[in-house]
């Protein structure tokens, strides 16, 4: 292997987990500084948790757009017009005043271009990687717990001493000077054939017929309606129970659940091609993964003291890792290379959009009744991801083999 490609593939996962590290970080700010935001603008928990459940609506909408073009379109530069966009809307999520300022550049904007991420991003890596695929993709996950972490603590941080505007402004930025590496550096696949001519969404379509595909898409959506949920109002479910300060609660929901992901995600990526060589489908560990981190969900919202909150907030997110970290390893067995982007696409769709309600129905939760036995509710929602998970095991591939 040329050591020079060997290195640029490496590079490639650089940039993108850097791209993914502000992209979990923009969406962590919002639930960091979610009550001095609503203080200022005289919002109620309904309508903070309405911006983040139509951002997921937004994201939900325009994933299959996302897709069509990762597939039929240079990768590289929907991903540096994708990470432009989302910093740009970040920045001017700081400077709104109103709900529904926030509504557009909060939800729209910034939902609308970091829509275009995930199922490109996952896609480039996967044409850049062959036989160190799931170690890239699990390296590159990683950048969605640590980004968090980051961001729990520095946008809190600033929002106590400077205001809750500022640290938009701080990771929108940082996002802007992002774009010039990408500009410069980032890179289709030297491997990859001619591009094959089909219709605009052939690839959303063929892949949408799929019973695996949709069958890891509601599994997503199950996981990512108590991820949505819960992440948004982590921070301020550990004030309210916890009396932390608003830098304590964010750093502290981000530390942990991020941190034990982070792991998870590398755990995850190595028993993956492990049992991929033995012959074993990728989805059996992931329902175990499921299966194993519902009890920690049931005692999060239980937990009565600090201590057992945060080691239940890791157990979760210990286990929730090891599934988020082999999604799209796990997507790939069941599709053709050349349907990649628009297979995360489907996935993305289904999951967003039914997991969309789920902020703003702890919101509502949260100006009528206590949170805690609907947190723990939400463990079900991984058992149900489990079910659906197994049942995907056997099916056939999209389109043929690749």
């Amino acid at each position: 292997m040329d050591p020079a490609r060997d290195r640029y593939r490496w590079e490639v996962v650089a940039m993108l987990w850097a791209a993914y590290f502000l992209h979990q970080a923009d969406r962590q700010i919002y639930s960091v500084v979610l009550d001095p935001l609503r203080a200022d603008l005289g919002l109620s928990g309904y309508q903070a948790g309405l911006i983040s459940s139509v951002f997921t609506v937004v994201v939900a909408v325009c994933s299959p757009l996302a897709g069509a073009l990762g597939d039929r379109f240079p990768k590289h530069r929907i991903l540096v017009l994708a990470v432009a966009f989302w910093s740009a809307g970040t920045v001017l999520t700081g400077l709104s005043g109103t709900l529904v300022l926030m509504l557009l550049t909060r939800s729209v904007l910034t939902g609308g271009a970091e829509a275009f991420y995930p199922p490109v991003s996952h896609a480039l890596l996967a044409d850049h990687h062959t036989k160190t695929r799931a170690r890239a993709i699990a390296i590159h996950q990683t950048a969605q717990y640590a980004g968090p972490i980051a961001s729990g603590f520095l946008a809190a941080w600033i929002a106590e001493r400077f205001g809750w505007r500022l640290g938009f402004l701080v990771f929108g930025l940082a996002g802007l000077g992002l774009v010039l590496w990408m500009s410069l550096r980032l890179r289709d696949a030297h491997t990859e054939g001619p591009r094959e001519r089909f219709g605009l969404l052939a690839g959303f379509t063929a892949c949408a017929r799929s019973r695996a595909v949709r069958r890891l898409g509601l599994a997503f959506a199950a996981v990512l309606f108590v991820s949505i949920g819960y992440g948004t109002w982590a921070p301020s479910i550990f004030r309210w129970q916890f009396g932390l300060s608003l830098t304590q609660a964010g750093f502290q929901t981000a530390l942990w659940s991020s941190l034990s992901a982070m792991a998870g995600a590398l755990v995850g990526g190595v028993l993956s091609d492990r049992w991929a060589a033995a012959g074993r489908p990728r989805v059996d560990l992931q329902s175990l993964a499921l299966v194993c981190g519902a009890p920690f969900i049931w005692v999060l919202g239980a937990a009565t003291s600090l201590p057992l909150a945060l080691f239940a907030l890791g157990g979760a997110g210990f286990f929730q890792g090891v599934y988020v970290g082999t999604i799209a390893v796990t997507l790939y067995d069941y599709v053709e290379p050349r349907f990649r982007s628009s297979a995360a696409a489907v996935v993305l769709v289904i999951a967003n959009a039914l997991a969309a309600p789920s902020s703003a129905w702890l919101g509502w939760v949260s100006d009528h009744a206590d949170l805690g036995m609907s947190v723990s509710a939400l463990s079900l929602f991984f058992v149900i991801a489990a079910g659906l998970l197994y049942s995907a095991r056997n099916q056939p591939l999209v389109a043929g083999a690749p």
